[in-house]
């Protein structure tokens, strides 16, 4: 097997580093020594312990983090910066720094159309995609007859800043709109991430969508694989559209129809629940976009598929496969 010498940022950030690591400890192709850097200290969280090695740094300014992760680099040899935080994502490509693959990481305005909570459902609208409809005022309000609706942060990573309140709490001098908050149509439905991962070129190597069954502060830690086929020719009309190389993720709610809530252009925090009912995604990731080998086609990824899997998350995942004993 290949060494490699791998770095994970923000190590403490998100379940998803967890993934990362878990994945590249059972790759098959490659042995792999993993490094992990925070702002957080030591001990206070478990990525910062499962690491071979890990460098406490300091984030006062995008220069200092900057400078801090070329020394890691440096110093340990690095051959792969992942990173599941957007704002590392973007600095590493505006620093044009080799290891983390800048090259393929999404451009720019893909991060700002999505980040922008109100923008993103606009242009998805654009395109014929359902979307939880904004309230911009109060008049638009008065005609409407939902009993709940939903305040969440304009600007925002991951479902966070959200707030559900009933119609009875909403005033005339609420404000529905504004640079910093939206407020949308509350839909009762059952959530689904869809799970993507695309080549260089950004055509979708597989598109897995998992059910939500039960979540704790907003991470999903059980779901069923499921092979909805309406929200997957969705993703593939949004991935036609947008060249998004590498792991990302859309969230929908499906009530009476799918409704498109968020894209993000980056791993989810449960994206190992894919990987498991599938293939190791590093060792696509890495095979692909480090060493340049072909992926396997889009049919033999989502042939690999167990639909239908439940992965529950605690420490360890544990895997229930449909026919299994």
């Amino acid at each position: 097997m290949k060494k490699l010498n791998i770095l994970i940022a923000h190590v403490s950030y998100q379940a998803s580093t967890g993934s990362f690591i878990k994945l590249l400890r059972n790759s098959s192709k490659f042995h792999c020594y993993i490094v992990g850097c925070d702002s957080i200290e030591k001990g206070f969280s478990s990525g910062s312990l499962l690491v071979d090695k890990f460098y406490h740094i300091s984030e006062d300014n995008a220069e200092t983090y900057i400078d801090s992760i070329k020394k890691i680099v440096h110093n340990e040899k690095i051959n792969v910066i992942i990173s599941a935080e957007e704002d590392d994502l973007l600095k590493f490509k505006d620093c044009q720094i080799s290891q983390a693959i800048y090259k393929y990481i999404p451009q720019k305005h893909i991060f700002e159309t999505f980040k922008d909570k109100y923008f993103a459902t606009q242009e998805m609208s654009k395109y014929g995609i359902y979307v939880p409809h904004n309230i911009l005022n109060y008049s638009e309000f008065i005609n409407t007859n939902n009993t709940k609706f939903i305040k969440r942060k304009r600007i925002s990573c991951c479902s966070r800043g959200i707030t559900i309140f009933d119609r009875t709490e909403i005033t005339e001098n609420y404000s529905f709109f504004s640079n910093e908050y939206i407020t949308q149509k509350f839909i009762n439905g059952t959530l689904y991430t869809v799970d993507v991962f695309c080549d260089k070129s950004g055509s979708p190597c597989s598109i897995i969508p998992r059910k939500e069954i039960a979540s704790k502060d907003g991470t999903t830690f059980k779901c069923e694989i499921e092979n909805q086929q309406e929200l997957i020719n969705i993703c593939k009309k949004i991935y036609n559209i947008y060249c998004i190389p590498g792991f990302s993720n859309i969230q929908f709610i499906v009530d009476d129809k799918p409704y498109f809530i968020e894209l993000n252009p980056r791993a989810a925090a449960t994206m190992i629940a894919s990987a498991l009912s599938s293939l190791n995604y590093m060792d696509l990731y890495i095979s692909h976009f480090l060493f340049n080998e072909n992926l396997p086609s889009y049919n033999e990824i989502m042939n690999s598929v167990k639909w239908g899997s439940i992965i529950s998350r605690y420490y360890e995942e544990t895997i229930l496969i449909p026919g299994d004993e």
